[in-house]
């Protein structure tokens, strides 16, 4: 059985994943890098659960989170932050808004 089946008898409080096993989830997301047969909906479920993650692990911390390594480019970032921007209908206003938020945090 894999760790994915016969999840609706588990807690929901117990994730599948623990930390232990993030360095293997990360490598083969890595490993999807290169694959091109995700649909789009898959890689969104991907961005989405990260998202969250991130969000998550932020409040938790009381700050924001430095979300990127070094082994992410510049254009990638950016090209990954209008697409979030866009994928949410927001204004250049409404980014400034957040934008001050997560100063605030720090």
């Amino acid at each position: 059985m894999s760790s994915f089946e016969g999840t609706a008898a588990k807690d929901t409080t117990t994730p599948l994943a623990t930390v232990d096993d993030v360095s293997g989830i990360v490598s083969a997301l890595e490993q999807l890098v290169d694959c091109d047969t995700l649909s789009p909906e898959q890689v969104r479920a991907v961005v989405s659960a990260v998202t969250r993650l991130y969000v998550a692990a932020s409040a938790r911390a009381g700050h924001e989170l430095p979300p990127l390594g070094p082994e992410v480019s510049t254009t990638d970032a950016v090209t990954l932050a209008c697409a979030l921007v866009r994928s949410q209908d927001l204004t250049p206003f409404e980014m400034a808004v957040w934008f001050s938020r997560g100063e605030q945090l720090k």
